[in-house]
Parts: structure tokens; C-alpha cells; sequence
């Protein structure tokens, strides 16, 4: 009797098991899209909410540059003895960048370009902080003593305003 029992618990329960996961697979062969790229948004929304990357974490600066560097070399054709001369972050999103290289006359030039580069999830745009203009205060602060990132800002603004001076020299001709 106890044998039969335990027999008849152990089907029980197996079939109990066996009947959830072709439920699962089922739902999962049904909804696909669902378990595949919208799970993928959901984890990644999650994580820039909960653990959003700042400007200023290790590695975040050098990997803009890198972006940077690829989508000028790209977009100006894959220049020839490309190399980069000088290179700076304005307001962390444009990529400022003085590079030499040579053309198909086989003489060394030197240009300035930028690039934006979208590399802030669309949560920090919506963040209360984001949405807050600056008090006078901070702006006072801000002008004065700068941010790590400010120096950035400096340099990209000297290659902007070169990069003009460059473009008037070119429309006096």
C-alpha cells in the first residue's frame, strides 16, 4: 500500500513537472521575441537605471576616443598614414580630433573634424537631475574650478575654434 502510494506521489508530481516546462516551452516558442531582444532591453534598461556609467569612471574616456577615432577614419574614406595629433571630449558627447594623414598626391596633410557620439542611454535624459537647469551657484562653481572633464571641454574648444579660423581661411579664397 505505502509502495503504491509513493508510486502514485512521484507520478503525480512528474507529471506536474512535465506539464510546466511544455507550458514553458510552449509560451517561449510562441512569444520568442518576448525571451529575445525585448529581455535583452529590459536587462539593459535595469542597468542603466540601477548602475548608469558616469563621464568620468576608468575606461569611459578612452573608449569614446576610440569610437571617435574610427568614425573619422571612416568617414573620411580611410585615409592613408592616418594619425591622430591632438584630441578632446566637448560637453561629453563631441569628439574633437587634429589628425594628419596623407592624400592620393602623396603629401602629408592636417585636418580638423568632429564627430557626436551617442554613448548616454536614453534614461540619463529623463533622470530629475538631467532635467534641472543649473543654479547660479553651480554655475559660478562650474566656471571657476572646472570639473575633471572641463579640461576636455578646453581643449575641444581650441580645436573648435581652429578648425573655424581653417574654414574662414578657405572661404577668403
Amino acid at each position: 500500500m505505502t509502495f503504491t502510494l509513493f508510486i502514485c506521489v512521484l507520478r503525480t508530481l512528474f507529471y506536474q513537472f512535465f506539464f510546466l516546462f511544455v507550458a514553458f516551452a510552449v509560451g517561449f516558442l510562441l512569444n520568442a521575441e518576448y525571451a529575445g531582444w525585448k529581455s535583452t532591453l529590459v536587462l539593459n534598461s535595469y542597468n542603466n537605471i540601477f548602475y548608469p556609467v558616469d563621464f568620468n569612471d576608468p575606461g569611459v574616456l578612452d573608449w569614446l576616443y576610440n569610437q571617435g577615432r574610427f568614425k573619422i577614419w571612416s568617414y573620411n574614406r580611410h585615409p592613408a598614414d592616418f594619425e591622430i595629433v591632438e584630441e578632446a571630449m566637448m560637453a561629453e558627447e563631441w569628439y574633437w580630433v587634429k589628425y594628419s594623414y596623407t592624400d592620393e598626391n602623396g603629401d602629408k596633410q592636417t585636418a580638423i573634424d568632429h564627430t557626436r557620439i551617442r554613448w548616454k542611454p536614453w534614461e540619463y535624459y529623463y533622470e530629475d537631475e538631467s532635467l534641472e537647469p543649473m543654479t547660479q551657484e553651480e554655475m559660478v562653481q562650474y566656471i571657476n574650478e572646472g570639473t575633471l572633464n572641463s579640461r576636455e571641454t578646453d581643449r575641444a574648444t581650441r580645436l573648435r575654434d581652429e578648425y573655424r579660423d581653417q574654414e574662414r581661411k578657405k572661404e577668403i579664397k
